[in-house]
């Protein structure tokens, strides 16, 4: 009993020491390229998450719907999403990982379009990303999963992402495991998201119950369970409406949190 306790407390040492591993593929397409001013000239009209939160994985099913704003000519853009794996290997993020995307696929109105690396410079401003060149003051670099994309006038484009990934940790406030996603990236489309649908189901025996709601210090559920459709015990629904993530800051993100426990509980 004795050797026991004393592993889990080196184990808990171990962990605080490095107490948080966060989740790749937990950001939202984002522009890349040419804009006109600080949006691009694409809107995005629908966002689809199916988010299903394991004990230990995440599996996503994420749909974009976009429409090109110009009434005059096709848009052309690339989209790309953030790929932390590949920042992290090449030693321009510190930040610790769960582990890469796995089993990933990308479809552009129901075909499959295999995605390049893509490198390039940014600058955060209020927790949004604008286009930098390298060595403008503040400037970070990205490495992207990217992909080439015409928008015709008129006509809807449908990205779909699919993937699985390892869920997030911390035991920092309130220890937790955990899948987030960002829409702050949706901010930099042309204005509004018109609707945003995350649908989440429990798997592994977790239930709406079990989550971890109300936590500590930024630990837990976001947003507030009274802003999520509770359907059954193991499924749950949020919906936002007409909404801005580049000045509305209680709308850029999405969390599902479990509390962390010993093994043996």
């Amino acid at each position: 009993m004795k050797l026991v306790i004393l592993l889990f407390f080196l184990s808990l040492s171990a962990a605080l020491a490095n107490d948080t591993a966060i989740v790749d593929g937990s950001d939202g397409p984002a522009p890349l390229g040419s804009r006109l001013g600080p949006e691009s000239v694409i809107r995005m009209v629908r966002e689809r998450l199916e988010i299903t939160f394991g004990s230990k994985d995440t599996a996503v099913h994420a749909t974009f719907v976009f429409l090109n704003m110009k009434t005059d000519a096709p848009a052309k853009q690339t989209v790309g999403f953030p790929d932390r794996s590949a920042m992290i290997k090449a030693g321009i993020d510190e930040s610790d990982i769960n582990g890469p995307i796995r089993d990933l696929v990308t479809l552009v109105d129901g075909q499959q379009r295999k995605s390049r690396q893509v490198r390039g410079w940014v600058i955060e401003r209020d927790g949004l990303d604008e286009p930098a060149k390298a060595g403008d003051k503040g400037a970070t670099e990205r490495i992207w999963h990217a992909i080439d994309v015409e928008f015709p006038v008129g006509k809807e484009v449908v990205i779909e992402r699919r993937y699985k990934v390892a869920n997030g940790s911390s035991v920092a406030a309130d220890p937790e495991v955990y899948f987030n996603y960002t829409t702050a990236t949706g901010g930099v489309w042309k204005g509004t998201i018109g609707e945003l649908i995350a649908d989440v189901t429990l798997t592994d025996g977790l239930t709406v119950d079990s989550l971890l709601w109300n936590g500590a210090q930024g630990a837990g559920m976001s947003p507030a369970k009274n802003h999520w459709r509770i359907q059954s015990p193991t499924r749950m629904q949020l919906v936002w409406k007409d909404f801005e993530p580049r000045t509305d800051k209680q709308r850029r993100g999405i969390k599902v949190s479990r509390p962390l426990r010993p093994a043996s509980d």
